[in-house]
């Protein structure tokens, strides 16, 4: 468990860091606006529209292949200021099999120890129309993942590669193929509606479990091994990842908006079961682990706002750049004694919880296409998001008629003038010759 005094240092960090941090920022602003003017009139567009967490209801179409790179950076603690924060990417390719299935493959970096994390395979089918632009889409993905990490340091709880930190809960353990995730997107397309509403709405729901758990194997070990029944349950720490987005779609530049949130299974099945805030029991989920008893509140859950931009090119080259905003907080319990009034805990605490997630994160990405042919469906985007930036010009054919006749009777005016002074000039000689 983490030290609480450690978790109100985590936004300080020396003055002269946040400077350099803050001259790097401005630098990528530069970068960004150069790369914005760079895009503009240019309009070849992928329908990988997903955004920094959400999943979109679309696939990359048939043929398409893209390979991705993700980065993540931020600062936490006074020691993590004493650097520049790395980029921490991590590689991705996209095969799309069919109109409506695709197939991704991505090796994962862990944000604080900058090594390989994990490897996964993802398979993701939407219904045969993803052809066109649909009011309502719909998909299903499922990903499996192999952790490679055998520890991970973060300063939540950890055993292993499970543990609390930048990425959330960590799933893992020693099989070949760690952990499952299923994930239901749907999105609406208001631009169906109306070319004047070129906004795009996310929504995802999904489960996240393991195979099996080093937290489980290490207490079946520890019961085992004890001459006292400890009678430890085998726990489930699975979880629900949703989010919600929304995304302003223009020619060649996309704004978008999300909330992401991670819950635990037992925490949504016990505010189900309160009746959503019932009862204030509902919101605690308990832990055993390694002998100490410890409860974590639903809203102290990673919950982060995302907000960011997308760049599209000619040569179908997307780039996206934002910010994470931390929004949940640490809500105890403090350890006993309980106290309704001065001390809000629950009995049998051995160990207060307090999560250790940063505060801000800034996110990146750069989609290039190796095989691209642009979808259909893209291609009437294009139209109906280009056909109200020009503007119509009203041609006045009398006066564009006119034009060449008032300058060639402006042109014989003007010899005549010239012919007229020539002569005058030579009658003058000739007076002068007499």
């Amino acid at each position: 468990m983490t030290n609480r005094t450690r978790i109100q240092d985590r936004n300080s960090g020396s003055a002269p860091m946040k400077g350099v941090v803050g001259l790097h920022a401005w630098i990528w602003v530069l970068v960004l606006l150069w790369l914005w003017n760079q895009a503009q009139g240019q309009t070849l567009r992928n329908r990988q529209d997903g955004l920094e967490d959400v999943v979109s209801s679309s696939t990359a179409g048939d043929g398409n292949l893209h390979l991705t790179l993700f980065g993540r950076s931020f600062l936490w603690d006074n020691q993590a200021a004493k650097k520049i924060p790395p980029l921490l990417p991590h590689a991705e390719l996209n095969y799309g099999l069919t109109d409506y299935l695709d197939l991704t493959g991505g090796l994962q970096a862990m944000t604080y120890v900058l090594q390989p994390g994990f490897l996964y395979a993802r398979a993701k089918i939407t219904t045969p129309d993803n052809k066109s632009i649909r009011f309502l889409g719909l998909a299903q993905s499922i990903e499996v993942r192999k952790a490679l990490l055998t520890y991970f340091p973060s300063d939540g709880f950890r055993v292993k590669t499970e543990g609390f930190g930048p990425e959330g809960f960590l799933l893992g353990n020693g099989d070949a193929i760690t952990s499952c995730k299923l994930v239901s997107a749907a999105d609406i397309e208001l631009i169906r509606i109306s070319s004047w509403l070129p906004f795009k709405l996310y929504a995802n729901l999904g489960w996240q479990g393991e195979f099996s758990s080093w937290i489980n194997e290490d207490n079946a070990a520890r019961d085992k091994a004890s001459k006292y029944k400890l009678k430890i349950p085998e726990q489930d720490f699975s979880t629900v990842p949703m989010a919600l987005g929304v995304e302003l779609k223009t020619y060649t530049t996309d704004f978008f908006a999300e909330l992401e949130a991670e819950p635990f299974t037992r925490q949504v099945m016990a505010e189900i079961r309160s009746g959503f805030g019932g009862s204030d029991h509902g919101a605690w989920t308990r832990f055993d682990v390694v002998g100490k008893k410890f409860d974590v509140q639903l809203l102290e859950i990673p919950v982060y706002l995302n907000a960011g931009s997308k760049l599209k090119y000619k040569n179908g080259l997307e780039l996206q750049g934002g910010m994470s905003w931390l929004l949940s907080q640490d809500r105890g319990p403090t350890l006993g004694p309980c106290n309704a009034v001065t001390n809000k805990c629950r009995d049998g605490a051995t160990d207060g919880y307090s999560p250790f997630y940063p505060q801000w994160k800034v996110f990146w990405l750069v989609r290039y296409p190796l095989w691209f042919t642009q979808p259909s469906s893209e291609l009437y985007r294009s139209f109906l998001l280009r056909r109200y930036q020009d503007r119509r010009k009203v041609v006045d054919l009398d006066k564009t008629l006119e034009a060449p006749a008032k300058a060639e009777e402006l042109d014989a005016a003007q010899r005549r003038q010239r012919l007229e002074e020539r002569r005058k000039e030579a009658d003058g000689k000739a007076v002068d010759l007499n």
